[in-house]
């Protein structure tokens, strides 16, 4: 029998019928609506499928033996075949199940996820209170109309409320539950590719910057805001007392821009002698402040680089001062941290001149000591100010959003991509040329070769 308030939550994998992809970390977005649904006595599980290595079938099985009245579904591109496969299948065999959607494509594009996936109700920005209010409807016999920050069906029309102010004091959300997940798989992972086990956290959410390419200024459009140090620090003792010996890793985007912030963690996690990794950018770092890092416990950096050209930096707005990252990686090479680097190439109206720049600098970086990196195809997501820029190219699901990790691994490419190779990329390029391009670039990256604009030319003629 259903129960009429019971969710169940579900991150549809990146792959699933020919094999499940390999994750580092859990779905800290469900983790925290699960935690957060769970410290309110709302009845709701966490089906992670990727960690149980559930097939499609299985999913299916699982979510209709556990008899929820709804199945909530966060939504990215790189997934959202499944995710949309997933719901036709349940709807298939359930027709009274209720589907709610979140995630960065239902706030980018609440309207075409709405008509596109077949969801009943989607959340819009950030999720807690919003999926926490609807699941009180059925109580309630609340409106939908009345609930800031839902998608929902009115006849043929979608309507979309106000989107809810953000939650301003981090500190009153409850700590995250490990405990509904099958940690020993990200573990047992972590430790085959030679990372520390490390359970994972976030520290804040939005960011301080307005890059253009991003779309944290779309699902985060205010002020950054953090969790105090002090409640930081505090689940961080918590986790670790459950989870002894683990690092603690930061999934959010600029650990760094606040100094009073940054020196107060840096004091309380200090005598804790553990172990943390995080996400900033390399030039609000200083020789003094790595090493008061170092000695706090920080062992692993990673940067967004995106361009090796100044002018892209620019027209960015990332506006990265490129001398002061290779400085700073020359000196956290001397603490021997960790440091991994994401480039981006294929920007809509990038020249030659451009990407090899990029390419150069990441070889610059390898020579000073860059441990690991990414060089991504660019991704023009709706909404974003990069988007609107080029109007003229809109965003096309096209090669798999880990193309890099494909390469690195040797995965070959998937029948689905290898169909897109002689499709467009952009406005010059077509994807094949730019696989071309991502695999040249990884090989001279790796032997931290230097390049000429004449070999991403050849490459692109190939």
């Amino acid at each position: 029998m259903m129960n009429k308030n019971k969710i169940i939550l579900v991150p549809p994998p990146l792959l699933w019928e020919d094999k499940l992809r390999l994750s580092f970390q859990p779905p800290l977005n469900l983790l925290y609506l699960f935690s957060y649904l769970k410290a309110h006595d709302f009845d709701v599980e966490l089906l992670d499928v990727v960690s149980l290595e559930c097939s499609m079938e299985e999913t299916v099985i699982r979510i209709l033996d556990a008899s929820p009245a709804f199945v909530g579904i966060p939504l990215y591109y790189a997934s959202l075949d499944n995710a949309f496969a997933l719901v036709s299948r349940l709807k298939a065999h359930n027709p009274a199940l209720k589907f709610i959607a979140g995630g960065p494509c239902m706030t980018m594009e609440p309207d075409r996820m709405m008509r596109e996936g077949s969801f009943d109700f989607g959340i819009i920005g950030e999720g807690e209170e919003t999926l926490a209010a609807l699941l009180s409807t059925r109580d309630s016999n609340a409106s939908p109309e009345s609930i800031p920050g839902l998608a929902f069906h009115k006849g043929d029309t979608v309507l979309i409320n106000p989107r809810r102010p953000p939650i301003i004091n981090l500190d009153a959300l409850p700590y995250l539950d490990f405990s509904v997940l099958n940690n020993e798989y990200y573990f047992k992972y972590q430790e085959e590719v030679h990372v520390p086990r490390t359970l994972f956290l976030n520290s804040s959410r939005g960011c301080s910057f307005r890059c253009t390419y991003c779309c944290t200024p779309v699902l985060w459009p205010g002020k950054i805001r953090r969790f105090s140090p002090g409640r930081l620090v505090n689940e961080i003792i918590f986790q670790r007392e459950r989870f002894p010996g683990v690092d603690i890793g930061f999934c959010d985007d600029s650990f760094f821009s606040d100094k009073e912030w940054l020196m107060e963690f840096i004091r309380l996690i200090k005598p804790l002698q553990i172990k943390y990794q995080c996400i900033g950018r390399a030039d609000h770092l200083t020789a003094d402040l790595i090493r008061l890092l170092v000695e706090s416990g920080l062992n692993y950096i990673a940067f967004g680089v995106e361009t090796g050209s100044s002018q892209w930096q620019s027209r960015l707005k990332k506006n990265l001062d490129l001398s002061a990252l290779v400085r700073n990686m020359r000196e956290l090479t001397k603490y021997d941290v960790k440091t991994k680097c994401f480039f981006m190439l294929g920007f809509p109206d990038e020249t030659s001149e451009d990407m090899a720049a990029t390419i150069n600098m990441a070889s610059t970086l390898k020579r000073n000591g860059m441990t690991f990196f990414s060089i991504f195809p660019v991704t023009v997501y709706p909404g974003t100010e990069l988007s609107k820029q080029f109007s003229n190219q809109p965003f096309k699901i096209g090669l798999d959003a880990h193309l890099p990790e494909i390469i690195r691994d040797d995965l070959g490419i998937s029948e689905k991509n290898a169909a897109l190779l002689n499709s467009p990329f952009n406005s010059s390029l077509t994807n094949k040329q730019m696989v071309n391009l991502v695999t040249f670039a990884y090989n001279k990256v790796e032997h931290a070769e230097i390049i000429e604009v004449d070999d991403i030319n050849r490459v692109i003629r190939m």
